[in-house]
């Protein structure tokens, strides 16, 4: 897959924002979607703690690293490696953007803000990516913990088969005949 050098950047950073700390994880930041309104001052407060976010990601595989270093496992340490990269290339973006976002808060430009906002959010969820990525380096099961359940419904577009019925075509198999040299 190839990715474009935006994505480079702001890769990074989401994988940071994923590895949150605690107090970052118990106050999850709002997602801005395509034409939400977010308050100035929430956009603000929520741009901080998505940056807190990114900073945990970064630290948490930085420890993953650090331990796949000591495990001597190169495979692990050249996939926490690029992880790690791009979830720093995304944190020092996001940084950039926060103090973007409250210079446009300062001039009372919210198009530029709320496009501000939207970067780090975006960066947010590039750095969740990474950070899963992180966690699928050193193989961990992505999943959620309890019991998994699955629903069935059956398409009333499809013909329904009778798997007791006779096949519709009889298939006879006719074996080759014998080469000219055998009786």
């Amino acid at each position: 897959m190839k990715l474009n050098r935006k994505w480079l950047v702001v890769l990074p950073l989401v994988v940071a924002g994923a590895m949150g700390t605690a107090a970052a994880q118990t106050q999850p930041a709002p997602e801005v979607k395509a034409g939400a309104k977010v308050a100035p001052n929430e956009q603000s407060a929520a741009a901080d703690a998505l940056v807190s976010r990114l900073q945990a990601s970064s630290t948490r595989v930085r420890h993953l690293l650090d331990e796949a270093r000591r495990q001597k496992d190169v495979v692990k340490m050249t996939c926490l490696s690029d992880k790690l990269s791009q979830i720093e290339v995304a944190l020092k973006s996001s940084k950039e953007r926060q103090s973007a976002l409250a210079a446009a808060m300062a001039r009372n430009d919210g198009e530029q803000r709320d496009h501000e906002y939207a970067v780090v959010n975006v960066l947010r969820q590039r750095a969740e990516q990474l950070d899963a990525e992180a966690s699928q380096c050193i193989g961990e099961e992505l999943g959620f913990p309890g019991e998994t359940t699955r629903q069935f419904t059956p398409n009333p577009n499809i013909a329904e088969i009778d798997p007791g019925a006779a096949p519709p075509v009889e298939v006879t198999y006719v074996p080759p005949m014998p080469a000219s040299g055998y009786k």
